[in-house]
């Protein structure tokens, strides 16, 4: 097993692991149905509604638009020296590292050359690294897939595909380790043509409609 991958250099340059996507300098994204309504007519599975039931997580706005309501966001744990001291963390152990796997939909491994020490799994192959990083103490995984550029879109709609590349990989994972922790990255890069976190419209990026997906 690369050891280099549990090392917090491993994370940097991450985004560099994605196969390439087109430049928005330009602006040339397609305008955005901002209602966000219609968009998964066409989907051969259930898609959630973010916007329904009455503890709804995304909001419309007067526009009918997607809107995410602005939250207190209390930073008491940081407040001062002392609360620091008080809850810092003193050890670490492999307990507390999360293994970042980089996996895609092929059945070979291919070196990530700006990650030296890392690589492109295979699913099998990311299913034997679990296993060996379980025997070490690391039972904490983040998976961070190459998608396709033919299901890639502004939207990024395959991010919710229950049939995608890291819906199985989770299921693959805690059918053999079921007490693992499987974390996903939910930035929409590794599933938009535009090559940003989120959803664009005229070079910028719309927060709203992007969380909503």
């Amino acid at each position: 097993m690369k050891l280099a991958a549990l090392c917090v250099s491993a994370l940097i340059g991450a985004a560099s692991a994605f196969s390439a996507v087109p430049s928005v300098a330009n602006g040339n994204a397609a305008a955005v149905d901002r209602t966000l309504k219609g968009i998964d007519d066409t989907a051969d599975h259930d898609v959630f509604d973010p916007t329904s039931g009455d503890n709804a997580a995304i909001q419309r706005n007067n526009n009918d638009e997607v809107w995410v309501p602005q939250r207190a966001r209390p930073r008491r744990n940081r407040k001062s020296a002392a609360v620091r001291a008080m809850v810092r963390e003193n050890i670490v152990t492999p307990a507390n590292f999360i293994y970042p796997l980089f996996i895609h939909d092929e059945d070979f491994n291919t070196e990530i050359p700006s990650m030296p020490g890392c690589e492109r799994h295979s699913l099998d192959s990311m299913v034997r690294e679990v296993g060996e990083a379980y025997d070490l103490g690391v039972k904490t995984f983040v998976l961070f897939p190459k998608v396709p550029d033919e299901l890639k879109t502004n939207l990024g709609v395959e991010a919710y595909n229950p049939n995608g590349i890291v819906h199985r990989a989770i299921r693959m994972i805690k059918e053999q380790y079921p007490d693992s922790v499987v974390c996903t990255d939910v930035a929409l890069d590794p599933y938009s043509d535009q090559g940003h976190d989120g959803a664009v419209e005229d070079g910028k990026i719309l927060n709203d409609v992007t969380i909503n997906q």
